[in-house]
């Protein structure tokens, strides 16, 4: 039922570049070169053994890389008669004295296991030597003061295995196990996890469901993402059996696996270019897995002294667009040995480089970024661009005698002008990016989010609104003094200026950072641009500058939008599949019937999408201005409808134009960026597929959006600081001239305060700390959303009473966050719920002072009419 909804916006998407059924990416014949070469490729200090070892443990922990085990022949290759050896020394790599030192570790020689490192330590796991395989597991862990490895038990494997491998997904570790003992032919398909957040003496291996086909060893795994999950990736493998005259035949599948843990099922990827048996693979930036040589190669046929060195391509996997491209070459292929991250580099250390040969070379793979070059047509159109926006402030700072003028706009914009700011505030330049990303790596189930919009929009014009209209406000906040004293005010004035404080560095920071990667533009370069010129037109036009170029950059930002979809339909090919393709992939769901608190249901997106839409419609001041920049409250209302109509179309653009470039890069998957970062997909297209100047107009779009998002976070805390804070403080000794003075110096601080933040973030790369700062201050949000509900909707509710609630919906929305499961979209379900519930009960319970409350709720407003 779901993709029927979407056939209609589909079918314009139907165009785009495909390969025909017969021949789906990653399966011709020739893998294609990704266009830009990710790995940068030098050495670590050779290991101490000159042979090198077969099998050995690679991990790290802290500051140590560590490489335990293996096997090889000292004494003459095996066509020579040589016997293998398998050892049980330990080698340490410290980043403090960059020499390998000899360590305990290894209970018994061992070799041909599997390692994860985790920030506990490294995990070995199984492993086999001469006699047996063995179902020891074990976490070493370096200790950089004493210079010591420590030895920690594991529980043991359900049973034993060699020729096995393994990833982590959070604190669980996942095995894909091998064979059961030295005999290769005894091989099974049994799938474990053990989970090292339990407590020891909780821990123990479960079984999972098996993976399709039959046994293998010598497989390759890697943990990675694919749109909103984390899945385990099984690769290749060797499947030996024994013939009739008692002789191993070994075939080489280069079909893989992905399992999700949160269904617990196992699907089908598409096959490997080529054998990529005892390959290592490891993730490579939030889609790509890196699939490092493979056995058996070419000459697999040949007596084992004459067969040629193993292949050294390097394959890259793509998670969401399930295709191949190869991405670079190693200087030496090898086989079974592992890889590990450390030191930000990608290490190999030793294996086998031929049958029966073994290195001690250890190879270092570091990813790297080509630099773009944007051009000059297109630097000189985002400059114009700019400039022109800065034109506009110069203009409109003429038509300003006041702070009336300075905040609202002296009342005089269109409503369609107020309609089309609103819009641009909401839409940042991370939702500009994010959203067809959204849509690329998943599919449209968080779409019916945006529907909420239009349906916010009827309650906003009847129930608040008029409020805000008719007691002749200027920020949302005095109506909280009106209606509950000068605190709640405070409080909310408050609380919506921190939450706008780290709103503002990240809605530079983030889009300057996809901006550098994708264009070269330097980070600094692209957060001084934004921060000053956003600055510079807003101080000195105000109001009237933010919502004209708000209305200028929501028609750069649909027309960049609009342009690329056009572009990349117009590149490509038609073809009767399409839909077909698209829905076995399921990019076309938009509904979920689920019932689940933990996963995206359409439920939780409805409703936890309208309460989220809730906040900034209602009680951010940013949104509000806007409502009293018109003439009168029917023109507001008229700006508010348009914004919520704008939304429908919007939304489907982004969806549209996401799962076109789903298709697109599907077929061209040397176009993507190794290692690249999700939400870069769209700014990749921008400037590596459209014609020149155009690019430069789309970036510019970014450009806009960032600069919208910062505009009004800046002229709003000027506003309440200047109205909540200053003027209430200064009553008898202000002029209007000093009052406007105070607002622009306000606006240029918090230009200057957002721009140098974003700067920091850029300098000490914290954005995980910053985003979770903001996610903290979000959590008022819902708070602040449960004092306007009880100040509109009922009576007895007083200032103790909804600071009360809204501090309570805080507490417990940081709880839910830190310690519950339950998905973001349930969190104002619980906040708002929460907040209204306590909120009401302490104003019924504590005493306080009567207040007049008539045409200050939702049944006496008529009184103010």
């Amino acid at each position: 039922m779901s993709h029927r909804l979407l056939c209609g916006v589909l079918l314009v998407v139907a165009a785009t570049t495909n390969p025909t059924p017969s021949q789906q990416p990653g399966q011709s014949d020739s893998t294609p070169r990704a266009t830009q070469a990710p790995l940068r490729w030098s050495q670590l200090p050779a290991l101490p053994d000159p042979i090198g070892y077969g099998g050995p443990f690679v991990g790290s922990h802290k500051q140590a890389l560590i490489v335990a085990g293996g096997a090889n022949f000292p004494e003459a290759p095996p066509w020579q008669g040589g016997d293998k050896v398998w050892h049980p020394d330990v080698w340490i790599l410290s980043k403090s004295d960059r020499t390998w030192r000899k360590g305990d570790g290894l209970p018994r020689p061992l070799a041909y296991g599997a390692t994860v490192s985790v920030p506990a330590g490294m995990v070995v796991i199984g492993g086999l030597d001469k006699v047996r395989c063995y179902a020891d597991v074990f976490l070493l862990q370096w200790n950089n003061d004493q210079k010591q490895l420590k030895r920690r038990t594991l529980p043991d494997l359900p049973r034993p295995s060699g020729f096995h491998s393994a990833a982590a997904i959070g604190s669980k570790i996942y095995v894909a196990a091998g064979q059961a003992t030295a005999d290769p032919c005894t091989a099974h398909k049994d799938f474990w996890v053990l989970d090292l957040a339990e407590k020891p003496g909780d821990r123990h291996w479960e079984t999972l469901p098996n993976w399709p086909g039959g046994p293998r060893i010598k497989t390759g795994a890697a943990a990675q993402k694919r749109g909103d999950s984390t899945c385990f990736y099984l690769f290749g493998g060797e499947q030996p059996t024994r013939n009739t005259s008692g002789e191993i035949d070994r075939a080489y599948p280069t079909s893989g696996f992905r399992y999700d843990p949160a269904t617990r099922t196992w699907t089908a990827v598409t096959d490997a270019p080529m054998s990529v048996a005892a390959a290592c693979a490891t993730p490579l930036g939030q889609s790509h897995v890196l699939v490092f040589s493979g056995a058996p190669g070419p000459g697999a046929d040949l007596p084992i002294a004459d067969r040629p060195p193993f292949e050294n391509t390097v394959h890259a996997y793509h998670t969401i667009t399930d295709t191949w491209v190869i991405a670079s070459n190693m200087p030496t292929g090898v086989v079974t040995t592992g890889v590990t991250w450390w030191d930000d580099r990608i290490v190999i250390a030793s294996g086998e480089v031929r049958p029966g040969i073994r290195t001690n070379r250890v190879q270092v793979a570091e990813a790297v970024r080509q630099t773009p070059d944007f051009g000059l047509v297109n630097y000189s159109v985002l400059v114009l661009y700019l400039l022109a926006l800065v034109g506009m402030g110069i203009y409109f700072a003429s038509r300003e005698r006041g702070t009336e003028d300075f905040f609202l706009a002296g009342r005089r914009i269109p409503w369609w002008a107020a309609g089309l700011s609103i819009y641009a505030t909401q839409l940042s330049a991370i939702t500009y990016i994010a959203t067809p990303a959204l849509a690329f790596s998943t599919n449209w189930t968080v779409a019916p989010m945006s529907f909420t919009i239009l349906l916010m929009a009827p309650v906003v014009v009847k129930y608040f609104l008029p409020f805000f209209r008719r007691l002749n406000v200027t920020t949302a906040y005095q109506y909280l003094e009106k209606r509950f004293g000068y605190s709640v005010r405070a409080f909310g004035s408050l609380s919506f200026m921190l939450f706008q404080f780290g709103r503002m560095a990240i809605v530079v920071y983030l889009p300057a950072l996809a901006l550098a990667a994708i264009t070269g533009i330097d980070v600094y370069a692209s957060i001084l641009i934004m921060g000053i010129l956003a600055t510079a037109y807003t101080v000195l036009g105000g109001m009237e500058a933010v919502i004209w170029t708000d209305v200028i950059q929501t028609l750069v930002l649909f027309g960049g939008m609009l342009l690329s979809l056009i572009l990349i339909i117009a590149d490509g090919d038609s073809f009767s599949n399409l839909f077909a393709e698209a829905e076995s992939a399921n990019k076309l769901q938009l509904l979920s019937g689920s019932m689940s608190f933990t996963e995206i249901a359409t439920w939780s997106v409805l409703m936890g999408g309208f309460l989220l839409n809730l906040a900034p419609y209602t009680t951010d001041q940013a949104v509000v201005q806007r409502y009293l920049t018109t003439k009168d409250e029917k023109s507001a209302a008229r700006g508010i409808w348009l914004n919520g109509l704008m939304a429908i179309p919007g939304v489907v653009c982004f969806y549209a134009l996401g799962t076109s470039m789903w298709l697109f890069f599907r077929a061209h998957p040397q176009s993507l960026v190794v290692g690249m970062k999700t939400d870069e997909v769209f700014p990749l297209f921008v400037a590596d597929h459209l014609p020149v100047g155009i690019s430069g107009l789309v970036i510019a779009g970014v450009f806009a959006a960032s600069m919208s998002s910062l505009d009004s976070s800046m002229h709003s805390i000027a506003t309440a600081f200047t109205e909540d804070f200053y003027k209430p403080l200064r009553k008898t000794t202000r002029t209007a001239r000093g009052d406007l003075l105070v607002a622009r110096i306000v606006t240029l601080a918090m230009g200057i305060v957002g721009t140098g933040l974003a700067v920091i973030l850029a300098s000490y790369d914290i954005q995980s700390l910053f985003l979770f700062f903001q996610k903290v201050l979000g959590l008022l949000g819902s708070g602040l959303v449960t004092i306007f509900l009880l100040g509109i909707f009922t009576r007895r509710s007083h200032a103790t009473g909804v600071i009360t609630g809204a501090l309570a919906s805080g507490g417990v929305m940081f709880f839910v966050t830190q310690y519950s499961p339950v998905h973001t979209f349930v969190y104002p379900l619980i906040g708002i719920s929460t907040g209204v519930t306590v909120g009401y009960l302490a104003s019924l319970l504590i005493q306080a002072p009567p207040r007049d409350t008539r045409g200050l709720t939702y049944r006496s407003l008529e009184s103010r009419s």
